[in-house]
C-alpha cells in the first residue's frame, strides 16, 4: 500500500493488526512541520509494516512520481503482489488501468476507509431452518450381497526427468510462495527469474517453456487459469 500523505491524511490507525506493507510518501513542505500524534501512535502500532518515504524536493508532481517509481520496484521484485494507492489525485488512474490491462493488480482508494470497505465480506442472510419431516419407518432391507473388490488401477506412467531448461523452473516454482494463478503471470515470473540467473529470454522462449510444462504435465491450463502439480 503506498499512501499520498501529501494529498490525503488517511487514519492509518485501520490498518492495525491487518498484513498490508505500507509506505507512506511526505511531501517536502510536510516534513517542516509537526507530526501529529494521531499519525504518529498509529505508524508505531504498524511496526515493522510501514516505512516513511520523505521527497526531498517539492514540484508539480513530485509526490507522485516517487510513488510511480516505487511502484515500478515493487513489480519488479512481487509481479503477484497486490498494489493499493491510497491517493485523492485521479492523475494515478490511468497508471492503475494500464497496469490492470497487463496483469498486475492494482488499485486506487480515496481513503483507507473506502478500501477495507470494498474488501470486506457482504453477510448474505440465513434462511431459517424448518425442522425435517419424520419419513415413515421403511421394512428392513436383507444385508447386502458382499461386493468383489474393485480392481487395482495400473501405476501412473512415470515422467521423463526435467531438462537443463526446466529444472531450474521446477525449482523455483517449488519454492515459490502463491504461485501465478494465470498463464500471463506465470509467464512474467519465469521471464522475471531468467533476468535475474543468467540473462533475459525473448517471450517465445519463455511461451515454449511453458508449453513444455504443459506437456509434462507439471502444469496444466484451462482457459487462462493454470494449475501446478509439481510434487507428482
Amino acid at each position: 500500500m503506498l499512501v499520498d500523505f501529501e494529498n490525503v491524511q488517511p487514519d492509518l490507525s485501520l490498518l492495525a493488526n491487518s498484513s498490508y506493507k505500507v509506505k507512506v510518501f511526505f511531501g517536502a513542505k510536510q516534513q517542516e512541520g509537526r507530526v501529529p500524534f494521531k499519525l504518529l501512535d498509529a505508524m508505531l502500532a504498524l511496526a515493522g509494516n510501514v516505512e516513511p518515504v520523505k521527497v526531498m524536493r517539492s514540484g508539480s508532481n513530485a509526490v507522485d512520481m516517487h510513488i510511480a517509481y516505487y511502484i515500478g520496484r515493487l513489480i519488479e521484485r512481487e509481479p503477484d503482489a497486490t498494489i493499493h494507492i491510497i491517493s485523492g489525485d485521479t492523475d494515478f488512474d490511468p497508471l492503475a488501468e494500464f497496469l490492470r490491462a497487463n496483469g498486475v493488480s492494482c488499485n486506487r482508494s480515496k481513503t483507507i476507509a473506502e478500501l477495507t470497505k470494498k474488501a470486506a465480506p457482504v453477510k448474505q442472510p440465513q434462511p431459517r431452518s424448518r425442522p425435517a419431516p419424520v419419513a415413515p419407518r421403511a421394512a428392513k432391507a436383507p444385508p447386502p450381497s458382499k461386493a468383489p473388490p474393485p480392481p487395482k488401477a495400473p501405476p501412473p506412467a512415470k515422467r521423463p526427468p526435467a531438462t537443463d531448461k526446466l529444472a531450474p523452473v521446477l525449482k523455483h516454482l517449488h519454492s515459490y510462495t502463491g504461485k501465478p494463478s494465470t498463464r500471463k503471470k506465470l509467464a512474467q515470473t519465469i521471464a522475471s527469474y531468467f533476468r535475474q540467473h543468467g540473462g533475459a529470454l525473448p517471450n517465445d522462449a519463455v511461451e515454449q517453456i511453458i508449453d513444455e510444462l504443459i506437456r509434462m504435465k507439471y502444469v496444466s491450463q484451462d482457459g487462462n487459469k493454470v494449475a501446478y502439480h509439481l510434487a507428482s
